[in-house]
């Protein structure tokens, strides 16, 4: 009998920091992982949409979701580092989210829904995990622009670093 799980695949959207703005993250949480487990500086990452555990034949249509975004390019201020105590992360957030931002996660949520995955219940609260058993800290103010120019799909529990898991971005779709 075949081990469903080692047969699917973890997938999500996002937006893929460029080198400037991976060295800004990296520098925001130096002072708020004592004792935190960091997240690896190649899998910094703002999820969009976390699609899951997915069988390898849907990746056509998970692709596709992409392929029918239209949305413009946009900027994106993430101004503080702060703790989500119930979970344990130490996140870079924005103030305000753009609605571009917004319209990406809708449209891909929508464009979806034909591979059969249903949107996530909760409330969209966009974020860049930078550690996590991260203890309780006082919001921190952040200045990072982050240039919104492309999404990525990329597949999650990719082994190769010695941890267990990691990131591979699998494809790109610039905006426009």
């Amino acid at each position: 009998m075949q081990d469903d799980r080692r047969a699917s695949i973890r997938l999500f959207f996002a937006l893929w920091p460029d080198p400037g703005i991976r060295s800004a993250l990296l520098r925001a949480r130096d002072g708020g992982i004592q004792g935190a487990r960091p997240t690896h500086p190649d899998d910094l990452h703002l999820t969009l949409v976390f699609v899951g555990d997915v069988a390898p034949e849907t990746l056509p249509c998970i692709e596709a979701a992409g392929d029918d975004v239209v949305v413009s390019a946009f900027d994106l201020a993430l101004r503080r580092v702060e703790t989500w105590p119930r979970q344990r992360l130490l996140v870079a957030a924005p103030d305000e989210t753009p609605q571009a931002l917004f319209n990406l996660v809708s449209q891909l949520q929508q464009n979806l829904l034909p591979c059969g995955i249903e949107p996530e219940p909760r409330r969209y609260r966009p974020h860049v995990t930078l550690a996590r058993r991260a203890a309780r800290l006082d919001p921190a103010p952040l200045a990072v622009h982050w240039p919104a120019r492309a999404f990525v799909l990329a597949r999650s529990g990719v082994a190769g670093r010695g941890n267990g898991g990691g990131y591979q971005v699998l494809r790109r779709w610039v905006l426009d």
